[in-house]
């Protein structure tokens, strides 16, 4: 027969969680510091740089015909609290960098949107967002004619995914041309009669 010793008791002292607040590097150091500002992969696609061909409110499939950066492929998404951004064969945009095989991130991050998704391969991109935003922008494009673009109605052939341009003050050339001027008369002429 085979006996089991009892298990010890241990006993401690004291608050056994060591306390975990941030340390300060020295100056020398060759560790970096993590920005947490989420990922930003460079070689990521440029909203300006998209032709809208088919959109429906929140998802837009758009042309990238930038060259040689549509080579590859490219994929950015956001659900909740997880954020993930990959790159395949991806022209390199860093000094001494020629290709970028393959690179991958996934971070757990603060909430800011409940889905945000883009994926590019080669020449076309597809992006959705809820809510909408200014890279996935509430849109309805059919065949490259875009009839309403962050919320207001338009009319445009081949819109791009731009940031919005800022507005001039001023009336609406309509309003401007419409209105007749009167010709200035000169003091000569007046004299005269």
């Amino acid at each position: 027969m085979v006996s089991v010793p009892e298990p010890a008791v241990v006993t401690t002292t004291g608050n056994p969680v060591v306390d975990n607040a941030p340390i300060d590097l020295p100056a020398d150091s060759k560790i970096e510091k993590l920005d947490t500002a989420g990922t930003t992969m460079a070689e990521g696609v440029d909203a300006s740089d998209l032709t809208s061909c088919c959109a429906l409110c929140c998802i837009i499939c758009s042309l990238y015909p930038k060259f040689p950066a549509c080579l590859g492929c490219h994929a950015k998404g956001d659900a909740c609290c997880l954020q993930v951004e990959s790159l395949l064969c991806k022209v390199g945009v860093n000094d001494g960098s020629l290709c970028m095989c393959c690179k991958s991130e996934l971070e757990c991050l603060v909430p800011t949107t409940c889905v945000k998704m883009t994926m590019q391969m080669c020449c076309i991109d597809m992006r959705c967002a809820f809510p909408c935003d200014d890279e996935v922008p509430c849109a309805v494009t059919i065949l490259g004619l875009t009839c309403c673009y962050d919320f207001s109605p338009q009319c445009s052939c081949g819109k791009s995914l731009a940031a919005k341009e800022g507005e001039e003050g001023g009336a609406p050339a309509g309003e401007v041309a419409d209105k007749e001027e009167e010709p200035e008369v000169s003091e000569e002429v007046m004299d005269r009669q």
